[in-house]
Parts: structure tokens; C-alpha cells; sequence
């Protein structure tokens, strides 16, 4: 996997996961703030997914947006991808931890990041939201 500094996201979602992830133009402002990095992601030449993250102390990152584009799901690049990037976090980021949320009933997203070894820390319940909070300790 290659992992390219991206400003936008360039791949194709379908509806349900378009509802999981923040807007393109969310996305596109996130962006350009400094503590922000975003990646689309390459298996060989060709575009997979895209990745970004938010840099909030020192080794620790919280995963905002993560996707395989809708043409490729189902081909075990989910996992990969997020594997290889978590060691791209490690090696250039010095990265110690990495938490993430996931909407409550989205089981694609539990299952992919229990594999890889996140842990459920707590679950946000409020109105108008309800959000699984995970964390991955390197």
C-alpha cells in the first residue's frame, strides 16, 4: 500500500457509507488545517481509499475519516490498507495511539477495527448521537 498526501477525497461511496463519513467539504477544510494529514491510498497504481487523521497530543492520533472506494470493498483491502497505515503512523509519525469512533450499528466498521485490535472504550448516547469511541495502543 501507498499512502499519497491528498486535500480532497477522490473515491466513490455508496449511500450508506457516505452517511458514515464526514462531507467532501468537510473533508476539503479539514484539510488544510496543520494538525490534520489525509492520504489517498494506492494498492500498486491504482486508487483504493482514502485516510485521514487529526494529530491531538504527542504519538496520538484520532482516525476521522476512513473508506475503500465502493469498487473495491469486499477484496480485503479495508484491513490491509488500515494495517499498512497504522505502521506508516509507527514509522513516520512515531505513533503510540490511535483512537477512532464509529457510528452504533455500523458492524463493517466494529468488525474491521476489533480485527485489528482496537478496544471499545465508551459509547456516546445523546440526542442525535450515539457513537462506539475505540482505541488502538501500539
Amino acid at each position: 500500500m501507498t499512502f499519497c498526501p491528498s486535500t480532497s477525497m477522490k473515491i466513490s461511496l455508496s449511500p450508506e457509507d457516505a452517511r458514515q463519513l464526514s462531507s467532501k467539504e468537510r473533508i476539503e477544510a479539514a484539510c488544510r488545517k496543520e494538525n490534520v494529514f489525509a492520504f489517498d491510498i494506492y494498492a500498486e497504481e491504482q486508487l483504493i481509499g482514502f485516510i485521514m487523521v487529526r494529530k491531538y497530543a504527542e504519538g496520538a492520533f484520532f482516525l476521522w475519516n476512513y473508506a475503500i472506494d465502493q469498487s473495491c470493498q469486499n477484496r480485503h483491502y479495508g484491513t490491509a490498507a488500515l494495517l499498512a497505515f497504522i505502521r506508516f503512523l509507527q514509522e513516520t509519525f512515531r505513533m503510540t495511539e490511535l483512537s477512532t469512533t464509529y457510528l452504533w450499528g455500523n458492524d463493517r466498521a466494529k468488525h474491521l477495527y476489533e480485527k485489528i485490535g482496537f478496544t471499545e472504550t465508551d459509547v456516546i448516547d445523546e440526542d442525535g448521537c450515539h457513537e462506539v469511541n475505540m482505541l488502538y495502543s501500539c
